[in-house]
């Protein structure tokens, strides 16, 4: 085939392999969390302050939309990784290439690191059956957070989240996404926000001066809507100590009617070693 018809063979590689480019940004620097503020992540080590790892998740998850829609949000399981930091207006290159099962998703900086990877994976995996647990029913109590009181196993207090159309568009314009799916009454509420609200669990049951989002697994059962009443559980399922950072991994639900849409495995460093 790709003999006789030479420009057929090209036209399919091209097909299966997107990319774009897109300046990032830092768009919490003034949020508690300052190792997105320089002061805080210079201390580290780092050169500056962090872009949020949702932020990059919002980049990367424009390609594999783009390619596929609303079937890239239902019945589909998806992991990011962030593995080295992005920086305030660094133009990162994004790549997407498709696969028999699934897609893989590159984040190049303008030095050429790898920043993050993203793969998905049709077939949405059962749900985890600790999103059965019952969400504590006393209101939240913040705690400075240190190893003895992330409870493992312990469901944090479940709270309401309606994404309205408005603010559902102005995210998507912050991270110079056009596609249609985000626009009008009926549309799909933008992956990032989703992430995002998976940091508002976590920081509505702790203090967290500075700690950094390492990767996610996501499991889309169905695409969550602007006007739905969206239901937010938080269990953290998993705790551990690796070269003096402290992490953890948090179970993240999103019910809609009692029934799971979406859940999120959410794993952070939420101690920072020192530096040496």
């Amino acid at each position: 085939m790709c003999k006789a018809f030479p420009n057929f063979c090209q036209l399919i590689k091209k097909e299966k392999m997107l990319n774009y480019s897109i300046a990032t940004y830092n768009d919490a620097e003034e949020s508690e969390n300052r190792i997105h503020s320089d002061e805080m992540a210079t201390r580290f080590g780092f050169r500056g302050a962090l872009v949020a790892g949702v932020v990059i998740f919002g980049h990367a998850v424009y390609l594999p939309i783009r390619a596929h829609g609303l079937d890239w949000l239902s019945d589909n399981m998806a992991e990011i990784r962030f593995l080295k930091p992005a920086y305030d207006g660094e133009t990162l290159d994004i790549t997407l290439e498709d696969h028999r099962s699934g897609t893989d998703t590159k984040c190049i900086n303008p030095e050429g690191v790898l920043l993050t990877t993203m793969t998905s994976e049709k077939g949405a995996a059962e749900p985890d059956p600790v999103h059965d647990l019952l969400p504590a029913d006393k209101p939240v109590v913040r705690e400075h957070i240190d190893w003895d009181n992330l409870i493992l196993n312990k469901p944090a207090p479940a709270y309401l989240w309606r994404a309205h159309n408005k603010s559902n568009r102005d995210l998507a314009e912050q991270l110079r996404d056009d596609l249609d799916i985000y626009q009008g009454p009926e549309a799909c509420v933008h992956p990032f926000w989703m992430l995002r609200q998976c940091n508002s669990a976590f920081s509505r049951s702790f203090i967290l001066p500075a700690w950094i989002h390492v990767g996610s697994k996501i499991n889309f059962h169905q695409p969550l809507m602007v006007g739905q009443d969206i239901e937010v559980r938080m269990t953290p399922i998993s705790k551990w100590k690796r070269k003096g950072h402290q992490f953890t991994t948090l179970a993240i639900g999103f019910l809609v009617g009692g029934e799971l849409f979406v859940e999120v495995e959410h794993t952070s460093i939420f101690k920072i070693a020192p530096p040496l």
